[in-house]
């Protein structure tokens, strides 16, 4: 018999004449609404061992869930970072007067950082870097899209059709900032566009908001290509006291040993632990110093002074440096 009806029964026994019987009949008329007490708790207690049991194996399936679905976002940008880096040059490229080299670090898988060099013809070299707002999916996917329209369009893009010459570098970055507009890709990018000669050495760029490339000439004398354009984007809304503004060019002539190098900010701007900017002028100085080197140990050396600026702290922009040098 359970002990609630022995409690009951002992109760209809116990008389309630005396005090004491009234006072043992409380005594266990306590034990009974105790024993109500803890079947209830344990019926709530029951009800929420299950319920937690429930959820924790719902979470525990959620979970499992979440981590397929990151592993598949996970290799999706993987092949998505393979794809953006089959846009960038190819280490084989050789050519008789030419010594490349560069570095591409993207600060997260995916960068908004892009370029590339091409022959254009037997005589010259086309190069583009473009540096898009962002960095991430977002900006990796304008860096695609410029350089496949870069190379679908590489035959009228970059001849003038009328008289077969080379289409200007202003030209190509006004033709970019045509088909790339802020209000249809909700970004903008800069970009350095440079034809060389490579037998004359006669060089034409234009910058598009872009930091100015640096030409080290052999005899240690540093210039800026600075000739400067609007940020590509921005089309119709580059106005200044009601002129447009226009993509300026520039043009100069390397000579053997001269290198040219190409960069953007993510070098400059990248930042200690103490926030303080690597800047300009460490970044020309740095490449004052190894003026004798080769462009690839220039530039590998670059990388290894950012890194030790910053005790190796992970870049908070792309990072991307190419060099170039006549021979």
């Amino acid at each position: 018999m359970k002990i609630e009806n022995l409690l009951r029964d002992q109760i209809k026994k116990v008389g309630t004449k005396s005090p004491q019987n009234n006072q043992l009949i409380k005594v266990l008329l306590g034990f009974l609404a105790n024993l109500k007490d803890n079947e209830i708790n344990k019926r709530l207690l029951g009800e929420l061992v299950s319920k937690y049991a429930l959820a924790e194996k719902q979470l525990r399936n959620l979970s499992n869930e979440l981590i397929k679905k990151q592993q598949l976002l996970d290799e999706d940008l993987k092949a998505a970072a393979e794809i953006q880096k089959s846009l960038l040059p190819q280490k084989f490229f050789v050519a008789e007067n030419l010594e490349i080299a560069w570095i591409f670090e993207p600060c997260e898988l995916m960068g908004g950082d892009i370029f590339n060099f091409f022959q254009i013809d037997p005589e010259h070299l086309g190069i583009y870097m473009l540096d898009v707002s962002g960095h991430g999916v977002p900006a990796a996917m304008i860096t695609v899209s410029v350089s496949q329209f870069l190379q679908q369009n590489i035959v009228h893009l970059l001849k003038d059709k009328e008289n077969s010459s080379l289409m200007a570098p202003a030209q190509v970055l006004h033709a970019l900032d045509k088909e790339f507009p802020f209000e249809r890709f909700n970004n903008f990018f800069s970009i350095t566009y440079v034809v060389i000669n490579t037998k004359s050495g006669d060089t034409i760029y234009s910058n598009g908001g872009h930091p100015y490339p640096i030409l080290l000439r052999k005899n240690n004398k540093m210039e800026l290509l600075n000739k400067k354009g609007p940020i590509i984007g921005f089309g119709d809304l580059n106005f200044i006291d009601d002129r447009k503004i226009e993509f300026k060019e520039g043009h100069l002539k390397m000579k053997s040993g001269d290198k040219l190098f190409i960069y953007t900010d993510g070098i400059v701007e990248y930042q200690n632990h103490k926030k303080e900017f690597y800047g300009e002028d460490r970044f020309y100085r740095n490449l004052k110093t190894q003026k004798n080197e080769s462009v690839q140990s220039i530039v590998d050396q670059c990388l290894r002074s950012l890194m030790e600026f910053g005790n190796n702290t992970r870049p908070q922009d792309d990072i991307t440096l190419f060099g170039l040098e006549l021979k």
